[in-house]
């Protein structure tokens, strides 16, 4: 049984040995290789993190561009609201001035109708007051005219009136 240990011993130690020469072969040929494809690998890899964090910081940037957009946006739509308020306000006071010159002058034109109107209504009802007073007057001296003394009175006086003037 000696002798299986030991011949086992030494198969175990070729066996080691084979893979130790392996393993140095494979190191020695693979070193180059494998050391470009590990850095490689790990370029990528740096790679893709900087890239990665670039983006991270360029998308950091668009969401603070954006945010500050937004800001300005919201504070020139509270603006264009306040200005929209303010226009209103002023053409609405416009056009209440507008109206109220409207109606002073409609009331103004009123007025000077109203006093022509009445000038007018005077005048026809002093015309009218002067007719019916003529033709109360005509008839009151037709009257009157009609006794013989008041006639001779008015002979008298309208013979005195020529002989004056002749």
């Amino acid at each position: 049984m000696a002798m299986a240990e030991g011949h086992h011993t030494l198969e175990l130690v070729w066996k080691g040995l084979n893979i130790l020469l392996f393993l140095a072969i494979v190191y020695y040929f693979g070193k180059k290789p494998i050391g470009e494809a590990l850095r490689s690998f790990f370029l990528k890899l740096t790679e893709n993190l900087e890239g990665s964090e670039k983006e991270l910081k360029q998308a950091k940037e668009a969401l603070e561009k954006a945010k500050l957009e937004y800001e300005d946006a919201k504070r020139r739509h509270v603006e264009q609201i306040k200005l929209a308020e303010q226009t209103a306000q002023q053409i609405k006071e416009e056009e209440i001035n507008k109206v109220d010159e409207i109606v002073i002058r409609i009331k103004e034109k009123a007025s000077e109708s109203i006093e022509l109107e009445t000038k007018k209504a005077k005048e026809e009802l002093l015309r009218y007051g002067m007719q019916k007073a003529k033709e109360l007057a005509i008839k009151k001296l037709a009257e009157d005219f009609q006794n013989p003394d008041l006639q001779r009175r008015y002979i008298e006086k309208s013979i005195r009136k020529m002989e004056a003037r002749q």
